[in-house]
């Protein structure tokens, strides 16, 4: 049987002179949400890979000489690895309050390699599609290709076409965006991936959870979707994750299919493969 490994990115440190705690990892819940859904799809549980970083605090990422190694003997040719945090792309160069620290090892490296051919940018107040990418919003929708994003409920504050005018401030009311990331190889004869988050917690667990409900087929698609989620609040003490089922979902963009590569691509999937073979 295939399997789908969950790969976890640690709860905000509270100490920065201190290591995160290794049983507090981001969004469980929602990771709950998408596991289940990979094993309707016939997926089994695999292990979970502590996606964590170094002792010191850094929001940068390193250049491929630093990167730390890492070896998953278990993962194997069919399998998948998951996540469904926020991938730190860029966190290092905005001045957000809430940030991800990168575990610069070379399998994040190499998830990041695809991500890039998708995000020109992508922190916690602003993402970024690359040009080719935004090439496939639906018609309408291509001021959805630069988003800025309040840090508290991470409603759009703005949106803009690629080299366009900014909209007014706050332009779709409660509205976000979130994304589901599918690629079948992370490196040759290596394991796929699947990621899906939003801009908060909260989003990411609405997401999940209606991606294993109401939206099991989109994780069919390669490459990026994009939607965008017109919440519900929650009440104020749900028994279940039932208030996830009333947010709306609209489909932004679906690539069809992974995006090709650029050609330094190649180059440092050969470095990736030194630590995972």
């Amino acid at each position: 049987m295939t399997l789908a490994h969950p790969v976890l990115y640690p709860s905000p440190r509270r100490d920065s002179k201190r290591a995160p705690n290794v049983a507090s990892t981001r969004d469980p819940e929602a990771n709950v949400q998408l596991r289940i859904a990979l094993h309707d799809l016939g997926f089994g549980f695999g292990e979970s890979i502590l996606n964590f970083p170094p002792a010191k605090l850094n929001y940068d990422l390193l250049p491929e000489a630093a990167l730390t190694a890492v070896s998953l003997p278990f993962v194997r040719y069919g399998d998948v690895l998951f996540q469904t945090t926020r991938p730190p792309l860029s966190d290092g160069k905005h001045d957000d309050r809430k940030k991800i620290e990168p575990s610069n090892t070379n399998v994040e490296r190499a998830i990041f390699t695809h991500y890039w051919r998708y995000f020109r940018d992508c922190s916690r107040s602003y993402v970024e599609l690359t040009a080719e990418a935004a090439s496939f919003l639906r018609a309408g929708k291509e001021n959805r290709a630069s988003m800025t994003f309040y840090q508290e409920g991470c409603r759009y504050q703005f949106v803009q076409r690629l080299g366009g005018k900014r909209s007014p401030r706050s332009p779709l009311g409660g509205r976000t965006a979130a994304f589901l990331m599918r690629v079948d190889e992370l490196w040759e004869g290596g394991p796929g991936f699947v990621a899906a988050w939003g801009l908060n917690a909260l989003a990411t667990l609405a997401w999940c959870t209606l991606l294993r409900t109401h939206h099991s087929a989109l994780l069919a698609n390669r490459g990026l979707t994009m939607v965008e989620l017109e919440p519900v609040d929650p009440p104020s003490r749900p028994s279940t994750h039932e208030w996830t089922q009333q947010w709306g979902v609209q489909i932004l963009l679906e690539t069809g299919g992974e995006l090709p590569p650029p050609p330094e691509e190649a180059a440092y999937a050969v470095s990736v493969l030194r630590g995972n073979a």
